[in-house]
């Protein structure tokens, strides 16, 4: 039997009642909280926070005692904490196991290593397709026998549909930014690539897969006649789109008149889970929500079906109700997004408890000043190692959640949510480390 959070909370608010919890099949009393530690109120009380909505939850492990609670279950923009929902999701339907297959199929006659006619790239929404897999690719289809393609190299991204964008997702020149890329099922390199000011979003996420797989081709000795382009409409009626669901995406996939030459493999879905929540990479983050979308209910993926997937599961594992939140994204780019601190500390704690999606979820989260990106403060002592969270940060918005190691030896899981502020992110970054300092010197 669970004993909810909502009524640890309750609990812990009523005069002379303790909060408790159930740990196996035995009840463990703990004491209720006291007010805020004074170094947390202080904190709070940092000009920087003025006009600012913060929400805070910190629980022991494993009894559950509830330490710091503030606007718990309001609802808050998580900013990319909400990769964790995304994942977990992932990670509850298709499992860590789960491998991305992209057909590489030809259409037209092959002879003596000349394909007389067109390469096609059926693209499957795979999220990690960078240079070198591509590399991997060309080299294969050369030590094959394939020398030559007399036509062209043929890209189709029709596994997913609807808008490149997630909902709400802010406009301007932040489109052209790496982390704003135009999602498709058929991408390289996070469909960027690096220009005279770092690395920018491509306009055609297909085309320049294309591009690149044409030029390495050409590195390994096979000679592309003709270009990089999409699907005619004549290609597209003669060429069936890929109406099936479930996860049989590879050569099995690739229907007539193309014929099968080789899979581009991902890495599998559990391991791919650390790149997308310790570097925060938006553009996985939306493959994977679009998959989830194609696979459950049918391609083409959009983030409306993968979206149904995750409420899916936070109702089925978490009993988290419809009303009670909001999801726009697989990300956490759009501002649309809310959560509360007790949802995500409840996702966290059946991460801990659940062996099919917590192993991987938890070793997603960053290691404080180890991997992944740290705010500066989070380097050095006490906090650096001493945490394993997933940190958000959008205009006006900084999310932190996770776990900590007290100097006492205690283990905290928590979440600090902060909207609506006005100042610089590194800033509110600063009030966040403060806060966690508080936590792993005072408990």
């Amino acid at each position: 039997m669970k004993i909810p959070l909502l009524s640890l909370l309750i609990a812990a608010t009523l005069p002379g009642v303790a909060a408790f919890s159930v740990q196996a099949q035995s009840a463990a009393p703990s004491t209720a909280p006291s007010p805020l530690p004074a170094a947390i109120e202080d904190v709070l009380r940092h000009p920087t926070l003025a006009g600012a909505r913060v929400g805070l939850l910190a629980l022991t492990l494993p009894d559950r005692s509830v330490l710091v609670s503030r606007n718990a279950e309001d609802t808050f923009a998580p900013a990319s904490v909400t990769k964790l929902f995304t994942t977990a999701a992932a990670l509850w339907k298709l499992g860590s196991h789960y491998v991305w297959r992209t057909p590489i199929a030809y259409r037209g006659t092959k002879r003596e290593g000349t394909i007389d006619g067109d390469l096609w790239i059926l693209g499957r929404g795979a999220p990690d397709l960078v240079e070198e897999r591509l590399w991997i690719a060309a080299q294969w289809l050369a030590e094959d026998g394939l020398t030559e393609v007399e036509g062209d190299i043929v890209v189709d991204d029709r596994y997913f549909a609807g808008n490149p964008y997630g909902q709400g997702w802010p406009g301007g020149r932040q489109v052209t930014e790496a982390y704003h890329a135009p999602i498709s099922a058929l991408m390289a390199n996070y469909a960027a690539q690096r220009g005279d000011d770092g690395w920018n979003a491509v306009a055609d996420p297909p085309v320049h897969f294309g591009t690149r797989l044409l030029a390495l081709l050409g590195k390994a000795g096979v000679r592309v006649r003709g270009t990089v382009r999409r699907p005619d409409a004549s290609e597209l009626a003669a060429v069936p789109g890929p109406e099936f669901r479930g996860t049989g995406v590879g050569r099995e996939s690739v229907p007539g008149p193309l014929v099968s030459l080789y899979d581009i493999d991902s890495e599998p879905l559990g391991r791919l889970v650390m790149d997308v929540n310790k570097f925060s990479n938006n553009v996985m983050a939306e493959t994977v929500l679009r998959t989830l979308g194609a696979i459950e209910y049918g391609a083409p993926g959009t983030d409306t079906k993968g979206l149904a997937v995750v409420t899916e599961f936070l109702q089925d594992q978490l009993s988290v109700p419809l009303n009670s939140y909001i999801q726009a994204d697989g990300s956490g780019l759009s501002p649309q997004n809310r959560f509360t601190p007790v949802q995500i500390v409840e996702l966290l704690e059946y991460a801990e408890r659940d062996f099919h999606v917590g192993p991987e979820l938890l070793s997603s989260l960053k290691i404080s000043g180890l991997d992944g990106w740290s705010p500066a403060p989070f380097k050095y002592a006490p906090l650096k190692g001493e945490l394993r969270v997933k940190s958000g940060h959008i205009r006006g918005v900084n999310t932190l959640g996770g776990f900590l190691h007290t100097e006492h030896d205690q283990v905290i899981v928590f979440a600090f949510m902060i909207n609506d502020h006005h100042a610089q992110q590194w800033e509110i970054d600063q009030r966040m480390a403060e806060m966690a300092v508080a936590l792993i010197r005072e408990f």
